[in-house]
């Protein structure tokens, strides 16, 4: 691929030919690349790998290896591997927190050393609430960009509950933020006076007033309760805003102790550790790597001679990467078998299956049997690691275990691990070089590396995924695997294309069932409507984006359909229902022109159909069964991801998996978060006097929930101020306009892209419509931005044309980041200061009238405003907002520097003590001097 810098197109870097664009940016995230050619970098990283292990074979194996895509190195061992200074290739590690506080900012560097090279850490120990916060944003500053955990804190002995209650407080600061602190408690105290002035009666309606007042300042129902209680904490939110930022953009986690969860905690809401240093009793080091199991099967049949090869390859770069002494006594490596599923329905097996199993249960005995293998023949050949001697009966114990578990499989890849296992030296071996370990993490950033859909032990989402197809357009697509997965399964081309139709759509409503172009020219569309929506249609994600006022026109819409003015312009209603089209026409037409996300209803054998099942049709307990079948091959904690609706059964799926001897399994569900909710205070309800513990009872979360009162739309005025920002996200550009209330509050905004589909800019159009009429019907704009910052979708990349803001996940991102810092003053989301390049001419690189005329609209001032403009240069200049906050004494108004007597010549009050007018500039007499 050539590399294109035009302004409207996105930069491409050079890459294998065998690799996705998936694939590619992840490589540009991790620093793989020289001057945009990965094989370049690819071919740098083999050469340095292969010196670090002195093997001249080494290196060309890798180099091979990294450019079919089938091996992943993390992105420490990357910029170890491209960078000429140090070669710190750590993955993850694992440090041991001093007790001394005086020892603590030594630690800190460490840790923020590691961060900085991308490794993840674990703490056992209890850092400081002072270094909790300094981990959190050393964290944050090597990846900006990045949601999740980077550190987890494992508290020991006692100091676990002081810790966990000290990271409780600052839960509390996700409140603070969004509501505003001081308001919160000001709510709360005002609801305890009340309450303890009435005697803790929640019937009086001063009292019942008090609390609704609280509720609507966003206080937390559990804290009304506390506060009709008379046991309300004063000032709880003002201490929590202190304690620390808002955990959604945290990206350190406080684990439980000991004995209250599993021994491998969450790594992070996202994933758990995937190298087990966290349940390592000493400090060490591990470095990790992935490798893509599906791309092994090849021909209807799993490369067994391919996988062993690439296994001991990888396991002697590793080795290579610790160098010769290694960064931990251990030496531990970490192998990530990913793509397990996609291999599973590349060979047309099921994943609750039995056959499905046996597969990905003799992939993982061959992995581990060969990487031990790799590591006892390094040994031999060089030592064993130093901590050998320790570890040498826990160690081959593991190896027992696993080799047990491999005798009882069958097939020639089980006979191949076998035929490994029994090839290991016996008990007077020389020792492992490295202490190997198969993993199967959740880990989205090695997933992507691969091009792998599904990490770890996940199922496959399903068989379409949104992509680029054959044709050109951007649409549903069938996935590769299931391609590949249908031919296993015996379908010839011609069945594959039509499965592939029924995906893909025909992306034409010409001859769709419901609503087709004949039934549109029937309801009065002209012909030119006709083909704008065919021609919306082959990139629209729906059938309400192609058949849209906004694609045919408010014209024809308004005097040809007849439709009211508001429905003619796209701003209510839905166009194909008004034209009598019913939700059964409408769904049937999508699937034939957009298609559809599954096989159902497809020409598929129905005893095909759990082989191409996604991942919401998979049974927690076939779950389970995979992780119990892999277990014995894994020395690292294993997770699996359970729906809302597996909620209730959470601890008897885990009961389950122990009982089937899963020791190191982690069970993560997904599941909204619980808040409780009071019942509607109404001043007009008579009841009986309660005492504070029926009080407490009756505020208890309540089934039986009222109405909420309608709030009514706030208008913007007729001619509004606001502001027009042209950027250029990734390549494409993009206009945000934004429209303001009276007081400068944001009322609307409208978004415009230069050169996208009209489907998509039709989505843009009403998702601007829909924010604008939430904000004017009071939603807060910081609700808005916490819901769509970072989301992370194409185009994202580099921002030209914004002062502030240099890069950014999506556009959606771009737009509420640039948002948050105009109106909301949240400095935290620019990549430079905002007082630096502020917009009002005040700045420090803007003092002159002329600067400040520049940003106020002459047309909305009728060119009233840029004439009469004065700027009064200040005595000191601001370098700081905080600066300004300085209290002002009452008893008497504070120095200005400029006389009390206005100006004879021009009126103002800007006559300086030495008599001279700074706004015309006369002096003596005139000026009253």
């Amino acid at each position: 691929m050539a590399q294109d810098f035009d302004d409207d197109a996105r930069p491409v870097a050079i890459a294998p030919p065998a690799w996705s664009e998936t694939m590619a940016q992840a490589a540009l995230e991790a620093g793989l690349a020289i001057e945009g050619d990965i094989p370049a970098a690819i071919t740098r990283v083999a050469k340095r790998v292969g010196a670090w292990g002195e093997d001249e074979t080494l290196a060309p194996a890798v180099r091979d290896l990294l450019l079919e895509g089938k091996i992943a190195f993390d992105a420490p061992l990357i910029r170890a591997a491209l960078s000429a200074g140090a070669e710190l290739a750590v993955s993850a590690a694992l440090l041991k927190w001093p007790t001394d506080q005086r020892d603590e900012l030594n630690a800190i560097a460490r840790a923020q050393t590691l961060l900085a090279a991308g490794a993840k850490i674990g703490i056992v120990g209890t850092p400081s609430a002072a270094a909790l916060d300094a981990l959190d944003a050393a964290a944050r500053l090597a990846a900006p960009g990045v949601n999740g955990a980077a550190i987890l804190v494992r508290p020991e002995g006692e100091a676990a509950n002081a810790i966990i209650a000290d990271d409780g407080a600052r839960l509390r600061a996700s409140a603070a933020l969004a509501a505003g602190a001081r308001a919160l408690d000001a709510a709360l105290a005002e609801l305890a006076i009340e309450a303890v002035r009435n005697g803790l009666n929640i019937e009086n309606g001063g009292v019942r007033h008090k609390a609704a007042a609280a509720r609507l300042a966003g206080a937390p129902d559990a804290d009304i309760i506390a506060a009709l209680a008379g046991a309300v904490a004063r000032g709880a939110y003002s201490a929590a805003l202190d304690a620390g930022a808002d955990p959604s953009r945290r990206r350190l986690v406080i684990a439980a102790p000991e004995g209250s969860a599993h021994p491998l905690t969450a790594f992070g809401a996202g994933a758990i550790d995937p190298t087990g240093v966290a349940s390592s009793a000493d400090e060490c080091s591990a470095i990790a790597a992935s490798i893509a199991s599906q791309l092994f099967w090849i021909d209807g049949a799993f490369d067994i001679n391919a996988f062993e090869a690439a296994i001991r390859t990888l396991t002697r770069a590793l080795d290579a990467a610790h160098g010769s002494h290694g960064a931990s006594p251990r030496r531990p490596i970490v192998i990530r078998l990913e793509g397990l599923a996609s291999l599973l329905m590349r060979a047309g097996l099921a994943y609750d299956s039995d056959e499905g199993r046996a597969l990905a249960t003799d992939v993982a005995a061959l992995a581990h049997a060969v990487a031990i293998s790799e590591s006892a023949a390094l040994g031999a050949a060089t030592s064993a690691y130093p901590d050998w001697s320790r570890d040498k009966k826990a160690a081959e114990a593991a190896v027992k275990t696993a080799r047990d578990a491999a005798a009882a499989l069958t097939g020639p890849i089980a006979a191949r691990a076998q035929a490994t296992y029994r090839a290991l030296p016996g008990a007077k071996n020389a020792g492992l070089r490295v202490s190997a370990a198969i993993a199967f993490a959740n880990d989205d950033s090695a997933a992507r590396a691969l091009g792998v859909s599904a990490s770890g032990l996940a199922p496959l989402a399903g068989v379409a995924a949104y992509g680029l197809r054959d044709d050109g357009g951007f649409g549903r697509v069938l996935t590769h695997d299931a391609r590949l997965g249908l031919a296993a399964l015996g379908y010839d081309d011609d069945a594959i294309a039509a499965l592939t139709r029924h995906i893909e759509g025909h992306r034409t409503l010409r001859g769709a069932p419901g609503v087709n172009l004949d039934a549109l020219a029937a309801k009065g569309l002209t012909e030119p409507a006709l083909e704008a929506i065919e021609e919306a249609a082959i990139d629209a994600f729906n059938l309400r984006a192609a058949v849209h006022p906004l694609v045919i026109g408010a014209e024809l819409c308004e005097d040809v359909l007849k439709l009211p003015p508001d429905v003619a312009a796209g701003k209510r209603g839905d166009l194909l229902m008004t034209l009598g089209f019913s939700e059964a026409d409408i769904a049937a037409a999508e699937a034939f022109c957009m298609g559809a996300g599954d096989f159902a209803d497809a020409p598929l054998d129905e005893a095909h159909t759990a082989v191409f099942a996604g991942e919401r049709a998979i049974a927690p307990d076939a779950r389970i069964a995979m992780a119990v079948a892999v277990a014995p091959f894994a020395r690292t904690a294993l997770e699996i991801t359970l729906t809302q609706t597996d909620v209730q059964r959470r601890d008897a799926l885990l009961a389950s998996a122990q009982a089937a001897g899963v020791a190191l399994i982690a069970i993560r569900v997904e599941a909204p978060p619980i808040t409780l909710s009071l019942p509607a205070l109404e001043e007009d309800i008579e009841e009986p006097r309660a005492t504070p513990a029926a009080a407490a009872a009756t505020l208890a979360p309540s089934q039986a929930q009222e109405a909420p009162a309608r709030v009514e739309r706030r208008r913007l005025p007729e001619r509004r101020k606001g502001y027009i920002q042209k950027s250029t996200v990734g390549g494409h550009k993009v206009y945000l306009h934004t429209g303001e209330y009276d007081d400068g509050e944001l009322g609307e905004i409208f978004i415009d892209l230069h050169k996208e589909g009209a489907a998509f800019r039709s989505l843009m159009n009403n998702f601007a419509i829909s924010i604008s009429i939430g904000l004017q019907y009071g939603v807060p704009l910081e609700e808005y931005c916490d819901a769509f910052l970072f989301t992370r979708f194409e185009p994202a990349g580099e921002v030209k044309g914004n002062e502030t803001i240099r890069h950014a996940t999506s556009i959606l991102d771009y737009i509420f980041r640039e948002l948050a810092v105009s109106y909301l003053g949240r400095a935290d989301l620019a990549q430079m200061d905002p007082f630096d390049a502020r917009g009002d001419g005040l700045s420090k690189r803007a003092n002159d009238a002329e600067s400040a005329a520049r940003l106020i609209s002459r047309g909305f001032a009728r060119g009233a405003s840029p004439d009469n403009l004065v700027m009064l240069r200040p005595r000191s200049v601001v370098e700081n907002i905080r600066d300004r906050r300085e209290p002002i004494a009452p008893s008497r108004p504070a120095a200005t520097g400029y006389r009390n007597e206005p100006c004879d010549a021009c009126g103002h009050f800007t006559v300086e003590q030495t008599g001279k007018c700074a706004a015309c500039g006369a002096t003596g007499e005139a000026s009253g001097g």
